[in-house]
């Protein structure tokens, strides 16, 4: 028998739109046995500076379930290395690479496309993909965002402009289990380098140009900062820099991380900058 709770948040990359800010940020509660979701009002928001809502179930309490002991685990799905190489192209037609040429030289960006290994898309005209790719160089997901080329914001209006590649790609049976994005840039050649960990995947490669005797790497939102992904780099010297407002939530969890062995430090340096919240390290040095 396997002990759980009986409502858990949805594990899936499935948003619905939020009671308190009406963006389509919200991750709703499912019951563990008959895996539906509760109501319309129970769960998430993946918002959690800018909204905070969240709404646990009345009663939740652990369950023994013989329906849950005898299902098998379900297993991630990948995508292939070879459909990476395929999307590392017509990168004219991307708008994040156009926005880092107008900023570093061109051998500095072509070096960041290969390392992280950019890819474009025209799921959007003008996307680009930020491969998930672990440290035993299997590919877990594909995120695709949308950039203006001139300002290297993120396109968020008339909506936001995220999705995955398995979605574009009508992957319907895709199980997404996420991992750090950059975890795939550590070698046992390189293992002296300190792994910095910012949020967004745009910063760490554009400081991966500006700092490269460091390997960064990048959650991909606030609260994808949690042991599950850092397991890989245990044994690494780690600094975090936490995006403007957001420091004593990940400073909360380095200092977990640190009495279970991690050799983590969490950055103060944009919690006592003049950035407005939610700025990030990019808007710092560049």
């Amino acid at each position: 028998m396997t002990q759980q709770y009986k409502y858990t948040l949805d594990r899936s990359s499935k948003k619905h739109q939020c009671p308190s800010c009406n963006k389509k940020s919200f991750v709703r509660f499912i019951d563990s046995e008959t895996k539906q979701y509760t109501n319309s009002f129970d769960g998430r928001c993946d918002r959690e500076s800018k909204c905070g809502y969240f709404k646990k179930p009345n009663t939740n309490k652990r369950i023994t379930s013989s329906i849950i002991s005898n299902t098998k685990r379900i297993t991630p799905t990948y995508h292939s290395l070879s459909m990476v190489i395929q999307y590392m192209s017509n990168f004219k037609q991307n708008n994040f690479i156009a926005y880092l040429l107008t900023h570093f030289v061109p051998v500095d960006v072509i070096q960041a496309i290969k390392l992280y290994k950019i890819g474009t898309t025209n799921h959007w005209n003008g996307a680009t993909i930020f491969w998930q790719i672990d440290n035993c160089r299997t590919v877990r997901a594909g995120k695709i965002m949308l950039y203006n080329s001139n300002t290297g914001k993120r396109v968020k209006k008339p909506y936001n402009h995220i999705n995955w590649m398995h979605k574009s790609i009508k992957q319907h049976d895709f199980v997404l289990q996420q991992c750090l994005f950059g975890l795939h840039c550590i070698t046992k050649q390189e293992n002296y380098k300190i792994i910095c960990i910012v949020e967004s995947e745009k910063t760490a490669i554009i400081m991966s140009i500006i700092y490269p005797s460091n390997i960064w790497m990048a959650t991909g939102s606030k609260s994808n900062f949690k042991e599950e992904l850092l397991t890989p780099i245990k044994h690494r010297k780690i600094i975090v820099y936490p995006d403007k407002s957001e420091f004593d939530k990940w400073n909360t969890v380095s200092l977990e991380l640190e009495k279970k062995g991690y050799n983590i430090e969490c950055s103060r340096m944009l919690e006592e900058s003049s950035l407005k919240d939610g700025g990030d390290l990019v808007d710092l040095v560049v």
